[in-house]
């Protein structure tokens, strides 16, 4: 597998099994990042999609300063929120989005995916977001400033904030 600046550089230069490379590298983290952050099964789909067709326009003026995986994050951000704003976005998690993952037990499964986007829900997007990134995609406090667009302290109090009202909704069993 070529690193990410490798494929860059080809993709920049044409190489379209670079592209492909690279878009399905990351399709599935993308699409389970803007899904976690509430949005539909469909409406993920399609900002997926959209995300990516960002990426390819925006690669041949991409000068790497940093982590290309935190860029394409920043752009799945941008385009979530962006989308959120435009649709006053309201989240609901379907049946079928918890049927995405199955697991052995899939009853235990889905009552805790459903605890855990209720929970999340319940916060401010911001906090949630930052949340996301931290805990299910590995990002450190200082890539999600960047991804975020906003700085390293900002981003650890909203962790910090964050895991506070989790914990406190988690003891008094409100998740709205």
């Amino acid at each position: 597998m070529r690193e990410d600046a490798i494929l860059v550089k080809a993709i920049q230069q044409g190489d379209e099994a670079a592209l492909e490379e690279l878009v399905c590298r990351y399709y599935d983290e993308i699409f389970y990042y803007i899904y976690r952050l509430g949005s539909p099964y469909e409406e993920t789909k399609d900002l997926t999609q959209e995300v990516f067709i960002a990426m390819m326009k925006a690669l041949p003026k991409y000068k790497e300063q940093g982590n290309f995986k935190a860029w394409l994050y920043k752009i799945a951000y941008n385009r979530a929120m962006n989308h959120f704003r435009q649709h006053k976005h309201s989240v609901s998690f379907s049946a079928e989005q918890e049927n995405l993952k199955i697991g052995l037990d899939i009853s235990e499964q889905l009552v805790n995916q459903s605890l855990v986007k209720e929970l999340l829900n319940s916060l401010p997007k911001k906090q949630s977001s930052t949340l996301i990134l931290k805990y299910y995609h590995g990002f450190t406090a200082v890539e999600i400033a960047k991804i975020m667009g906003t700085s390293t302290p900002t981003v650890k109090s909203r962790l910090y904030q964050g895991l506070q009202k989790l914990k406190k909704r988690m003891r008094e069993g409100d998740f709205n």
